[in-house]
């Protein structure tokens, strides 16, 4: 019986990403459902597709959780005035689940302040479900060297849509990474929507910085980025 529910899952992500595709790209989309974790659900019961990439298995979507997994209290659109807990909440008419919440540091990684965290060198899950955990640079690179290396890995990570602008997709071969050009929270609000995303990393820099994964609309490579932890950014959680 699982065997034929993750065979039809993989047959549905496979006919989402072709008709994704039609009309914006003349490639073929490859990739496949994680196949010991087809979706996954979060502590309040959001579902979320994933990819199997080479030996990592992703979320192919955006956290979109509005609380903390251990109870943790968050503001709604930061001020920036502190360094608790806080989120962005997109407001999009129809609602878009492609879009996922902006989370800052402490957010993502579910501590009471982000000026307190060290790294530890451990798998931190943060508001990942359990069993999954926010992405450390050492992940993200894997990513990267999987996708064809960091001078290619942005374009094949992007969902192929064409509110990438005004870049249009040309990548040939989509892997269901599904980056979708959100932007990011800043203390001038929304910024750079259908031009660049940032992804969290686990890994700190200072007491004011953090790392994450960036992907531009004028580029096909990805990296590692430092940012400030008061910025609102995507979370995308790796399977432990």
């Amino acid at each position: 019986m699982n065997d034929i529910i993750s065979r039809l899952l993989s047959f549905v992500g496979l006919f989402y990403a072709l008709t994704t595709l039609c009309g914006q790209s003349t490639g073929t989309s490859f990739f496949s459902f994680c196949p010991s974790a087809p979706v996954v659900r979060d502590h309040e019961g959001n579902t979320y597709r994933t990819v199997q990439i080479e030996s990592q298995c992703w979320m192919a979507e955006n956290m979109r959780c509005t609380t903390s997994p251990t109870g943790r209290s968050w503001l709604v659109n930061p001020s920036f005035s502190a360094t608790q807990p806080e989120y962005a909440a997109y407001i999009a008419i129809p609602p878009d689940n492609r879009y996922g919440m902006l989370y800052n540091w402490a957010a993502a990684m579910d501590i009471p302040s982000y000026s307190r965290h060290k790294s530890t060198g451990k798998q931190v899950r943060g508001i990942c479900p359990e069993g999954w955990h926010v992405p450390c640079n050492e992940d993200w690179s894997l990513l990267f060297k999987s996708l064809g290396g960091n001078g290619i890995a942005g374009e094949v990570m992007k969902t192929p849509t064409r509110q990438w602008q005004p870049h249009l997709i040309i990548q040939k071969d989509v892997m269901g990474f599904d980056a979708f050009p959100v932007g990011t929270y800043t203390e001038n609000g929304f910024q750079n929507m259908g031009f660049q995303t940032y992804f969290w990393s686990a890994d700190p820099f200072n007491r004011d910085q953090a790392w994450c994964c960036i992907v531009y609309d004028y580029k096909t490579d990805s990296y590692n980025y430092l940012d400030y932890k008061c910025y609102g950014h995507s979370v995308r959680c790796v399977k432990d």
